[in-house]
């Protein structure tokens, strides 16, 4: 379920020590972050005081403390520069006069014990949930997909099993609505029938929309960010890159396979294996999304692809800033991306494209030596 509805109820003997800890992280949300942030810290704190036996039980309040806001914080990208609000490993372990090995030890088991991992759908800041590709993923007869695009019928049953934060489109109403479909009323209700009845009105009335014309678009550079949100990486090496991305630049003439190579030279990769993008959809492994494969997985791959990576320039895709978008890199070992548009704007005379701009992250080995 969504992180907002953790309960904060702690045993009776263990009240004292979870008032102690969230009065340290409360007044760390109030100088570094925000009240979602200190919400869900104390959430994390109280599921920890909820274990047989506690792991509170020992140990430094202001350790803890510490451990807890920093597992949160690598859940939600709070180090990395690019997200607000930021702050740097080294700043949080210096607020709570903790030292950075014992702010680590502690914040890796408060992960393992909460089961806590990079983008975890659980652990997600509620306004940034709708955006976390992870909280909508589901695996449906051994196919990874974004539940958004399901019936509505199947978008009510995960809700209903706690498997998604909210039923798509009843964002601040799910559990009302919810009960109306128990209680015989149509799925379709006056709600969304109203609704649905604008948004047939609005495509009847709104303007033509407006693209860039394809030989303009061939001529522009496109600046993406690459961020890895899944892969068989280890913990220890998931640990130490919280974050792993490559920004890069490339020009609308050049194509998806140009793409790749790049991104297989950026990630530090040694062999090659099938990849494909996916355009147009909600992000990564959207099965409604457009397909670009390569040639030997053009009349092998099941759903007609929508195009050749080779023959696919980015000018092709009509991309817009903002749009996100996926890329899957081998066919076994599961390598996703997330794609985000960053900027589409003029080449710069002389550059040579494509070119990589900014790293986080370590290169992940391709392939994990697992204990």
């Amino acid at each position: 379920m969504a992180a907002s509805s953790k309960s904060d109820q702690v045993p009776k003997t263990m009240q004292e020590k979870f008032d102690r800890i969230t009065a340290i992280t409360d007044a760390f949300a109030a100088a570094h972050l925000n009240d979602e942030y200190a919400q869900l810290i104390r959430s994390a704190t109280a599921a920890l005081c909820r274990k047989r036996p506690s792991p509170l039980d020992k140990g430094h309040d202001k350790t803890w403390a510490c451990g807890i806001s920093h597992a949160i914080g690598m859940v939600n990208f709070l180090f990395d520069s690019s997200f607000e609000p930021h702050l740097s490993a080294t700043e949080l372990y210096q607020w709570f006069g903790v030292g950075s090995s014992t702010g680590q030890g502690k914040s890796k088991l408060v992960r393992d014990l909460l089961k806590m991992h990079q983008m975890d759908p659980n652990w997600t800041v509620p306004s940034r949930i709708n955006d976390n590709p992870m909280a909508w993923m589901l695996s449906v007869n051994g196919f990874i997909m974004d539940v958004r695009n399901a019936p509505i019928g199947a978008q009510v049953e995960a809700y209903r099993q706690g498997m998604i934060p909210y039923i798509p489109g009843h964002e601040d109403d799910s559990d009302v609505f919810l009960q109306l479909l128990e209680s015989g009323v149509s799925i379709l209700g006056s709600r969304d029938r109203a609704s649905a009845s604008r948004n047939k009105q609005s495509q009847k009335t709104a303007s033509p929309k407006q693209t860039t014309p394809k030989s303009t678009a061939a001529k522009m550079r496109y600046t993406l960010k690459v961020s890895i949100i899944s892969g068989p990486m280890t913990d220890a090496f998931a640990d130490k890159n919280p974050e792993i991305s490559r920004i890069l630049e490339i020009r609308g003439d050049q194509t998806l396979a140009e793409l790749h190579n790049a991104l297989f030279k950026a990630f530090g990769r040694e062999e090659e294996h099938l990849y494909e993008f996916q355009v147009k959809g909600t992000g990564p492994n959207d099965p409604d999304a457009d397909r670009y494969v390569l040639s030997v997985a053009m009349d092998h791959s099941g759903d007609e692809p929508a195009g050749e990576v080779k023959k696919t320039a980015i000018a092709d895709l009509n991309l817009e800033p903002g749009e996100s978008w996926g890329y899957w890199f081998d066919f076994g070992d599961d390598w996703w991306h997330h794609i985000e548009t960053l900027e589409i704007g003029e080449p710069q005379a002389k550059a040579k494209y494509p070119k990589v701009t900014q790293r986080a992250g370590a290169n992940p080995p391709q392939y994990a030596e697992w204990d």
